[in-house]
């Protein structure tokens, strides 16, 4: 029931949460959010109903719903046409491809940036780079929004929306190379290029003062935020 979750205190409603385990810091700050999302929430004697937030009439439909994820996902400044076609057609692309880490098989485009082993370990590595701690979720999707959960504002939420774009990048280039060029798929290489090539694009499109290498590689929270 709703009321096990809050308590009225004179006119203000406090909500209050218990959870399975201690939260980590970009959890909290999801928790946050919601309570922010709650405090206007005035409850009723009514029948619920739903309403869909991105429409002006509350209604749900599909275009507003695409239209919702275009917003979410556009950068703010215009890829490199090669880049953007990479994630043009990254989503639904009809044509499998054959993952380099998991021999003989033909995989999906979620698999191949996401769940394949080698795939998986890049991504460890640049949340372990970020200072956050994940477990692998079911989607890119999902991925992307703990991302947007583990910033800590606006500046640094474009910042970790370009790193999230530089992996995608890397990890597509990397696996290019594995198929046509024979080349070696090696994930701690394939983080370590991600790094220069994010630092390289936060110089040329982010709206911060620049910083040297060896503080981006350091931390690139911090330095999102100047």
């Amino acid at each position: 029931m709703v009321s096990h979750f809050c308590e009225q205190e004179g006119e203000r409603r406090r909500w209050f949460f218990s959870w399975r385990r201690e939260l980590f810091q970009w959890e909290l700050d999801l928790v946050s959010q919601l309570n922010d999302i709650l405090e206007p929430v005035v409850l009723s004697l009514d029948d619920d109903s739903w309403i869909w937030r991105p429409d002006v009439d509350g209604i749900f439909s599909v275009n507003s719903a695409y239209n919702l994820l275009v917003d979410e996902l556009r950068s703010e400044d215009e890829l490199e046409e090669e880049v953007a076609v990479v994630f043009e057609q990254l989503w639904e692309s009809p044509a499998p491809s054959k993952c380099v880490g998991c021999v003989g098989s033909v995989e999906s485009s979620i698999h191949l940036f996401l769940h394949c082993p080698c795939a998986l370990r890049v991504w460890y590595g640049i949340f372990r780079w970020l200072g956050v701690v994940i477990v692998a979720p079911p989607s890119l999707m999902l991925l992307f929004k703990v991302m947007k959960g583990a910033a800590r504002g606006k500046k640094t939420r474009s910042g970790f929306f370009m790193i999230w774009h530089a992996t995608i990048w890397c990890i597509w280039k990397a696996q290019n190379k594995s198929i046509f060029d024979n080349d070696s798929f090696i994930p701690d290489d394939i983080v370590e290029n991600i790094k220069v090539v994010s630092w390289k694009w936060s110089l040329a499109r982010m709206k911060t003062s620049p910083c040297m290498f060896y503080e981006w590689n350091w931390d690139p929270g911090e330095c999102l935020l100047r």
